[in-house]
Formats: C-alpha cells, sequence, structure tokens
C-alpha cells in the first residue's frame, strides 16, 4: 500500500458472484441524513447484507477535516471511509481544488478494483473525481445517482429565477447570467462544457424519477446512459399492513409534556383545556373526527412551510375546527430573514397549528402514523423526496404541491392530492374538503400501496450493475 494511503486497513473482499462495489456520497450518513445519504447507506448495508463486497465513502465537515489533518480516516470500520477535504470547493463549477484527493482516490481505486464506483453525488468529491475513478481502475464501470438539478442550475440546482423565485423550465446561459449577473454567458458556457466532459466518464446515470431525467435529457446527457430507478427506501416499519393502512386513533400528541405551540418566549401553550390543547390530544370536533395533518422535514424556504401556515389561518377563517396541522422540523439553520418569517408565523398562527420542532429521524414511522396524512408543500420541483417514500411506508396518502418529482409519484386520487403550487388558498380548500368529508381520507389511505422493499430495490440494482458490467 502506497505512502498516501499508510494507515488505511481493507476488509477482505468476500467471495460470490455478487459485484463488488464502492459507494460514495458528498456527507457520511453518520454525519447527515440527508436523501442521498439514506440511500447511500441503504444500498451499503443491503449489499453487505446479501454477502457482496461493498465500500462506503462519505466526506466530513471542513471542520474535521482541519482537525484531524487526514485525507482518508476509517472511523466507523475497515470498509467504511471518511474524506476529510483540505480545500475550499468550487460550487460553481463543481471542482475539487484539494492537491491530495485525486492521488488518494486514484491508489483507492487501484487497491480495491472495485466492479461498480455508484455515487450519490459529486458535490465535494468534484466532477473530476470520475477521471481518478477510471486512471486507478479503469475496469471500474462508474453509476452515478442524480438527486436533484445541480449540474443543471446554479441556484443549488432548484431550478428557480433568484430573485422572483419562480419556476425555471429549462436552462439557458443567457437565463443563467440574467440569474447571476457576477458571471457572463461565457462562463456558463464554459461550467456546462466543464461539467460534461467529466461525466463522460460515468458509465450509467440512475435517476429516481422520469421528471428529473427528462430534464437532464434535455441539458445533453446521452439518453442511452440515462436510466430511472427509485432510490433505496428508507427503513419499512415492523407493522402488518393492515394497521399501517389504518387510520391513527386518537391520542395524546407525541410530547411528554405541554409544550408551546410555536417556538419563541411568549405564546399560548397547547395543553389540555385550550382548544388547541383539545385537537392536540384528539379530541373530536363537530364536523366529525379530528383530522392530523403532518409536516415532515427542513423548514427551509422552498419547502413550502409559510404556505403551510398560510393554510391553517384560513382554514381557522373558515370556521374549519376539526383539523389540526403537526409541524415536525427545524429552521435554525436557514437564513436569518426567512427565520424571523417562520417565527412571526409561528406566533400568529391559528389554534391549529400544533409546532413539534426538531424529531428523531428514528421515530418518524411512529410519528407517520399518528397522521392521517402528510403534507409536502414545497415550492421548488423536488425530484424523489425521501418523505414520499416515507409516508407510503407507513400507509398515509401524501397531500403536495402539483409539479415536479411530487406530482409524479403522488396519483392524484389514489395515493394522495394535488393543489396548486405556492398557492395556501388551493391547500386550505383540498384541507376542508376532507375535513367535511373523512371518508375521502379513508379511502385514500385504503389505496395506498407501500414502496418496493429494500430487497427489490436492491435486485434491480444488482440488475443495472451486471448490465452496466457487460
Amino acid at each position: 500500500m502506497s505512502e498516501v494511503l499508510d494507515g488505511i486497513g481493507v476488509a477482505p473482499r468476500v467471495d460470490g458472484t455478487l459485484p463488488s462495489v464502492f459507494i460514495m456520497t458528498h456527507s457520511h450518513p453518520k454525519l447527515t441524513r440527508g436523501g442521498a445519504e439514506i440511500s447511500a447507506n441503504t444500498l451499503f448495508r443491503e449489499l453487505k447484507a446479501r454477502g457482496a463486497t461493498a465500500w462506503l465513502m462519505g466526506v466530513a465537515s471542513a471542520r474535521s477535516a482541519l482537525r484531524l489533518g487526514a485525507t482518508l480516516t476509517q472511523p466507523y470500520g475497515p470498509d467504511d471511509f471518511v474524506y476529510h477535504p483540505n480545500a475550499e470547493f468550487d460550487y460553481f463549477k463543481f471542482a475539487n481544488p484539494d492537491p491530495q484527493f485525486p492521488r488518494v482516490l486514484e491508489e483507492l481505486m487501484a487497491e480495491l478494483r472495485p466492479d461498480i464506483v455508484h455515487s450519490h453525488h459529486f458535490v465535494r468529491f468534484g466532477v473530476e473525481s470520475f477521471a481518478a475513478i477510471k486512471r486507478g481502475s479503469p475496469g471500474t464501470r462508474i453509476v452515478l445517482s442524480l438527486h436533484e438539478y445541480l449540474a443543471i442550475c446554479n441556484h443549488h440546482g432548484q431550478m428557480m429565477k433568484t430573485r422572483t423565485l419562480r419556476l425555471c423550465e429549462k436552462e439557458s446561459y443567457a437565463a443563467c447570467a440574467a440569474c447571476f449577473p457576477q458571471h457572463g454567458e461565457r462562463d456558463f458556457f464554459l461550467r456546462k462544457r466543464y461539467i460534461q466532459m467529466f461525466f463522460d466518464d460515468v458509465d450509467l446515470f440512475v435517476s429516481p424519477s422520469h421528471f428529473l431525467a427528462d430534464r437532464f435529457r434535455s441539458w445533453g446527457l446521452p439518453p442511452e446512459k440515462l436510466t430511472v430507478l427509485e432510490n433505496m427506501p428508507p427503513e419499512r416499519p415492523e407493522l402488518p399492513a393492515a394497521e399501517a393502512r389504518t387510520p391513527a386513533p386518537p391520542r395524546p400528541a407525541a410530547i411528554a409534556t405541554p409544550k408551546p405551540r410555536f417556538s419563541g418566549e411568549r405564546g399560548a401553550l397547547a395543553q389540555e383545556g385550550t382548544p388547541a390543547g383539545r385537537r392536540a390530544a384528539g379530541g373530536v370536533a363537530a364536523a366529525g373526527r379530528l383530522l392530523r395533518f403532518g409536516f415532515f422535514g427542513q423548514m427551509s424556504p422552498l419547502k413550502g412551510i409559510l404556505v403551510l401556515m398560510d393554510a391553517a389561518k384560513r382554514l381557522d377563517a373558515m370556521g374549519v375546527d376539526n383539523v389540526v396541522i403537526e409541524i415536525y422540523g427545524d429552521y435554525s439553520s436557514q437564513p436569518p430573514d426567512f427565520q424571523k418569517a417562520v417565527k412571526e408565523a409561528l406566533e400568529e398562527a391559528s389554534e391549529n397549528v400544533v409546532f413539534h420542532g426538531v424529531y428523531d429521524n428514528a421515530q418518524v414511522n411512529d410519528l407517520m402514523r399518528r397522521m392521517d396524512a402528510i403534507v409536502m408543500p414545497s415550492t421548488w420541483w423536488e425530484n424523489s423526496p425521501v418523505v414520499i417514500q416515507e409516508a407510503f411506508t407507513n400507509g398515509r396518502p401524501v397531500i403536495c404541491s402539483n409539479i415536479g418529482g411530487m406530482a409524479e409519484k403522488v396519483t392524484h386520487g389514489v395515493n394522495g392530492l394535488h393543489f396548486e403550487v405556492s398557492r395556501p388558498a388551493s391547500l386550505a380548500a383540498v384541507l376542508a374538503e376532507l375535513a367535511e368529508d373523512p371518508g375521502k381520507l379513508s379511502a385514500l389511505q385504503a389505496t395506498v400501496t407501500p414502496p418496493p422493499d429494500a430487497g427489490t430495490v436492491l435486485d434491480e440494482h444488482l440488475t443495472l450493475y451486471r448490465r452496466v458490467m457487460n
């Protein structure tokens, strides 16, 4: 083993007919729990359980890199690597200026010689990593999962205008330069060519949605190198299917002690004896049984939390008193202006809103089964959100915006309902209709189909791997 990899241990290769797979993701799953990390970790775990030779590599935070001073470490085992960047990443063209990483990755590939490298991102590794993999192990085939529109759009891969936040239908050098006047059209031309040059080393691109795949075909990916395959699913709860589809019975909210309706120093408590407390405790209103709609995930500007809060206020004004909206999420890491807007919205919230704050992802299945439906009011296209998979896994329909990957995954009237994106009035109308006739919600719950289990999706991955190897 070379000096660069000195101290790095390699787990023995498992004999068998399954391909050996090296999995990469832009943040290590033990450090963050985004959709790409969850998919990569589930793939790694399922491959190992199947008896395949598999390795995982994630990226550490810049802070830990400075502290450790090592390019690669193995804090979690001999088949689990953590890359510690040694330079500031170039997020414009996704270039990694770390002088150590190409050589380290190249030598690691020469040592391991995996059949497949399945990368769940190119952020922080850099698009140049694909060339380094091929230099180190020319026979290795590279599979890249696309999780958003980063290569297409410099606005965090969201395909929205920077100033107006209007949805962007298609990239162009002129339109991109208008969003980012510090870069000219020539810069965006060179950006696209730089990324595509290194994408040439990728043997197969995997998209979890047809919508995203269509966007990348229009952008220039060869159709023959692009396929649609769902991400590895989140962990399935140990629950009989019939029970998972049963509407949640009235029960106390998932809080052991009285908790503020919203974060902050002032505001009423959602405790027994108040209207909010009766709703949170599962009280039944005159219009019918209490309906619980849950929001789970990041409380970021594009996740539509302000749309949801506005819709809740409209429901209260309409006199709908058998609905409670329960919010599980965190906004503390968001921009200050947005944090202020969320705090104000929570302070002004009607008593049909209960804000729970941060939740442990390990409890998401139990929390979702307390809901009648999950609301996803995102104002951008999305792709294949983990929240939708989690909801279907727990037998809960999804009420979502009518665009992009959300509208593709949720079939209106079958496993959920659509409303007009960024329109609180439209969302309020959908929820009010369900409140008036809860039977419609029960019918939706009865037709929710759980997503394929991890073993089934792994089989589909293995089929793809064998195809690209041949």
